[in-house]
C-alpha cells in the first residue's frame, strides 16, 4: 500500500509537470508566435486541434529531455529525492515571489518577475557553492527575501507594458451545467456524512 501510494504520488507529480510544460509552451510561446491571443480566437480560427497536437509534441519532447538529463544529474547522487528537492528549491523562491506580487501588488510588472526568476536561480547556486554549510531550507528563505526586494525595486524602476500581453477572455463562458453543480453538492454531502460517521 505504501509503495502504491508512493508510485501514485510520483505519477501525479510527473503528470502535472508535463501538463504545465505543454501548456506554457503551447499557449505562452507557440500561440503568441503564431498570433493567437486567446482561447476564443483559437476555437474560432480552427487552431484548437493544432494547438492540442503541438502541446502533445511538446510534452513528448519534454519527457525525452528529462530522460536524457536524468542520468547525468542523478547518476552520482546518493539520494535522488533529496537532489530533486534541493534542485526545485533553486526555482521555488522566485516562483513564490512572482505569484505573490502578481496577486497582491498592482505595480508588479514583467521586468520584476523576470528579475525575481533569474535572481532565484543565480543566488541559490551562488549560495550553494560559496556557503554549502547553510541548510537548503534556510537558503531558500534568504533567496526569497532578496528576490522579493529585487522584484519590487525593478518593478518600481521600469515601467510595465500595460495591456501588451493581456489575454482576452471575451466569448469564453465559465458557467458549469446544473448536473455538475448538483453532483458537486452531492459529493460534498457524502464527504460530510463520512466525516460525521468517522467521529
Amino acid at each position: 500500500l505504501v509503495f502504491a501510494a508512493l508510485i501514485a504520488a510520483i505519477i501525479a507529480s510527473t503528470a502535472s509537470k508535463i501538463n504545465s510544460v505543454a501548456t506554457i509552451f503551447t499557449l505562452d510561446l507557440y500561440a503568441k508566435a503564431r498570433g493567437i491571443n486567446s482561447k476564443a480566437e483559437a476555437g474560432r480560427g480552427g487552431h484548437e486541434k493544432h494547438l492540442v497536437l503541438v502541446g502533445r509534441i511538446a510534452a513528448a519532447v519534454a519527457v525525452i529531455m528529462a530522460l536524457a538529463a536524468a542520468r547525468p544529474l542523478l547518476g552520482k547522487s546518493d539520494q535522488a529525492f533529496q537532489f530533486i528537492q534541493e534542485f526545485s528549491g533553486f526555482f521555488t523562491p522566485g516562483i513564490t515571489v512572482i505569484f505573490m506580487l502578481g496577486l497582491f501588488w498592482k505595480k508588479a510588472n514583467e521586468a520584476g518577475a523576470i528579475a525575481a526568476a533569474i535572481a532565484s536561480v543565480v543566488l541559490s547556486y551562488a549560495l550553494k557553492m560559496m556557503m554549502p554549510e547553510i541548510p537548503f531550507m534556510n537558503r531558500m528563505g534568504i533567496v526569497f527575501l532578496i528576490s522579493l526586494a529585487l522584484a519590487v525595486v525593478i518593478s518600481l524602476t521600469f515601467k510595465g507594458r500595460g495591456d501588451a500581453n493581456r489575454i482576452s477572455m471575451q466569448g469564453i463562458s465559465f458557467t458549469t451545467p446544473t448536473t455538475f453543480n448538483i453532483a458537486g453538492i452531492g459529493v460534498i454531502l457524502i464527504l460530510i456524512a463520512l466525516y460525521a460517521t468517522w467521529w
